[in-house]
This record gives structure tokens, C-alpha cells and sequence, in this order.
């Protein structure tokens, strides 16, 4: 077993956490809305002999605190590529969940020269032309609600602090029956490690609501839906067939707009593949990276 230690880096005046283990070529993982580096804990168990792993919580996530400027989606995978430049990774992997998949595709778009290989696990994006254009003229309206309340919300997140012990609370081992029926949601079937769960609660718990507020509207916004059209990279797509959150329409879409993209599905899984189907979904994206290396001139 793994002894990870959370790290340290200053980006744009403000410290960003991360946990890092593994030898072999830098591979990013990036987490989706409401999780943090932790739910990769599996993932680095698995792929520690064939990869060096970053796991960054993103600014509003885990340990990382929020960023003082908007905590859109074009923010923070900017972010990242900061994160990329301070630890002198100059080229490398991307596995991506949900909102973190999204920031991959974003980086993988515009800095194309910067990801070797991508995986976009459990993202979906619009069905038809009909619903882009009114997630677009929804994302336009929410932009502006959001400007127009911004300085209410500042003078709200005192008061949110002060619910935040009640909250927690939730997540005690006597509230057994709240954080397995909270999570569940997130699971075809809910994991029997007790562990695993309520560190998910937790981290979904102390979120950055302005962060969690701005990613979960920024995630449905047009540029990250043109970026998948741009990417470069060879791609694989993971589905899961029994996932509520990001369903398998919309990813089959996905499958459809990347040039090079290889999608997989995963039966009787949820929206947490890497948790929940752990040796099937790490046998995948091992495949995927160390496959054909000498052969595709990578």
C-alpha cells in the first residue's frame, strides 16, 4: 500500500495542493466537481509502477482554497497548465472525471502540444443541436445572474462558514444510514468501505460553494463542447452504463466530436468507475497508456 503525503505549490498567489506517487512517464489526474485528489487513491495503487501521478485538489476542492478571481472552467484549466510549468512537466498524460475530464479536453484543445494521451472518463456533453443551444442561452443568462449577484455572494460565505461544522456532523459514523443514502446516487452499487465513502462526503461537504456554484455552470459552457472538436491527442472515452450524473447519451456525443477517440463502457457501474469497478477501469486506462508506444512514434 501507497503512504501519499499532500504536497504543496504556490500558483497565482495561491497554494494548490496535491498528492504525487509513482515512477515513469508525469501522468495528471484531474477530479470532478465536488471530489479532490482523493478520489484517485485507487488509481495510484494501480498505476504506480508504470506512471508518476500528480493529483492536484483543484482551488475550492480538498485542501486547496479558493481563488479570488472567477473559478470557471477556462480558469482553472489554465491553472493547471501553471500547475504542469511549476513541477516541470512539459508533456504528459491526462485522465479527467466528469467536470476534471472537461478541463482535460479544454488543455488538450489549446495546449495540444502539452498531452500525449487523454482520458475522459464518465463526460457527456449535449445531445442534439436543439439542447446546445439552449444549454448556450442558459450558460449566457446564468453568466449574468452570476455578475450581478457576485458581491451578495461574498457577504453570504461568512455566514455558510458558520453552517459548516452542523454540515459536517453529517458525516459521522453515527450518521451511518445519511452518507451511504447522500452517496449512493453516485454508485450502480454502493462500495462496502465505509472509508472511501465518508472521505468523498467530506470532501463534498467543504466544498467552495462559489467554486462548486461557478464549475458546475462553466462545465456546461460552449468553449469546453468546441475544445472536444480540437483535441489532438489519442483519446479514450469511459462510460459507464448505469451513470445518472453524466448519462450515456451525452457520451456517446462525446465519442462522436473527438477526432481520435476510443470510447469503452463499463456495465453495472455509476459515475465513480474508479472506485466502484476499480480493477476493470485501471486495466483499461493502463491498456490505453502503455499500449503501442514505439509503434504510434509517441
Amino acid at each position: 500500500m501507497l503512504s501519499l503525503q499532500m504536497q504543496q505549490v504556490i500558483l497565482s498567489q495561491s497554494p494548490v495542493y496535491y498528492q504525487q506517487a509513482g515512477e515513469g512517464p508525469p501522468l495528471l489526474l484531474v477530479h470532478g466537481w465536488g471530489g479532490s485528489s482523493r478520489n484517485w487513491q485507487p488509481t495510484f495503487q494501480y498505476l504506480a509502477d508504470t506512471r508518476t501521478m500528480y493529483a492536484p485538489d483543484l482551488p475550492g476542492y480538498g485542501e486547496s482554497p479558493p481563488l479570488n478571481d472567477v473559478p470557471d472552467a477556462v480558469r482553472m484549466a489554465t491553472l493547471l497548465i501553471e500547475f504542469a510549468d511549476a513541477l516541470g512537466l512539459e508533456r504528459f498524460d491526462i485522465v479527467g472525471h466528469a467536470f476534471g475530464a472537461g478541463l482535460g479536453a479544454y488543455i488538450a484543445a489549446h495546449w495540444p502540444a502539452r498531452v500525449r494521451r487523454l482520458v475522459l472518463t464518465c463526460f457527456s456533453t449535449f445531445r442534439n443541436e436543439l439542447e446546445r443551444r439552449m444549454v448556450e442561452q442558459a450558460h449566457r443568462q446564468v453568466n449574468m445572474w452570476m455578475a450581478l449577484w457576485q458581491p451578495w455572494m461574498v457577504l453570504w460565505e461568512p455566514w455558510m462558514a458558520l453552517w459548516q461544522p452542523w454540515m459536517v456532523r453529517l458525516n459521522s459514523p453515527s450518521n451511518r444510514p445519511v452518507y451511504r443514502a447522500m452517496t449512493s446516487r453516485f454508485f450502480y452499487q454502493v462500495p462496502a468501505d465505509e472509508t472511501l465513502l465518508r472521505e468523498g462526503f467530506a470532501d463534498f461537504l467543504r466544498m467552495d460553494r462559489r467554486t462548486a456554484l461557478e464549475s458546475a455552470i462553466s462545465s456546461g459552457s460552449p468553449v469546453i463542447t468546441a475544445a472536444l472538436e480540437r483535441v489532438q491527442a489519442s483519446t479514450l472515452l469511459i462510460g459507464a452504463r448505469q451513470d445518472t450524473v453524466m448519462p450515456p447519451s451525452g457520451v456517446e456525443i462525446v465519442a462522436h466530436l473527438v477526432p481520435d477517440c476510443r470510447p469503452v463502457w463499463i456495465d453495472q457501474c455509476g459515475h465513480l468507475p474508479m472506485i466502484e469497478k476499480a480493477d476493470e477501469y485501471h486495466q483499461i486506462v493502463r491498456a490505453f497508456l502503455t499500449s503501442d508506444l514505439t509503434d504510434t512514434g509517441e
